[in-house]
């Protein structure tokens, strides 16, 4: 069994790519999380790039901000196993950007249990 890990040339960089998935990737709620994603050529061999966005609006503390983020990229790097090998699968990439959008902050259980609902749901929908 492969260790799981979260690489730089898996996460999603670039002001331009970036826009271009907000702007043209279809979007999935599971409340607090919002996913926007697209599939996409990307100048990498990963199966995925992700990035993760908590606005100033919802956390006004960059602790706390930072700390939501960090529990998103740890739960991202453990479920996104059987997701990558859907895309595997497909043969194509995706471009992904988790939302957080609530005040309150979530457990690791609870964020895990969000992020991989919100990614099968997306898979099922336009994967």
């Amino acid at each position: 069994m492969e260790r799981p890990t979260f690489s730089k040339h898996e996460r999603l960089t670039g002001r331009l790519r970036i826009a271009e998935v907000v702007e043209q990737g279809r979007s999935i709620q599971d409340p607090p999380i919002r996913l926007v994603g697209r599939a996409m050529e990307l100048p990498t061999t990963a199966r995925a790039q992700v990035a993760f966005a908590i606005p100033k609006r919802y956390m006004k503390l960059a602790v706390d901000r930072n700390r939501m983020r960090r529990l998103m990229r740890e739960a991202y790097r453990l479920d996104k196993a059987q997701v990558l090998d859907r895309a595997q699968k497909a043969d194509r990439q995706y471009a992904w950007l988790f939302i957080y959008q609530s005040r309150n902050l979530l457990s690791l259980a609870e964020t895990r249990e969000r992020l991989s609902r919100l990614l099968d749901r997306w898979m099922e929908k336009h994967g």
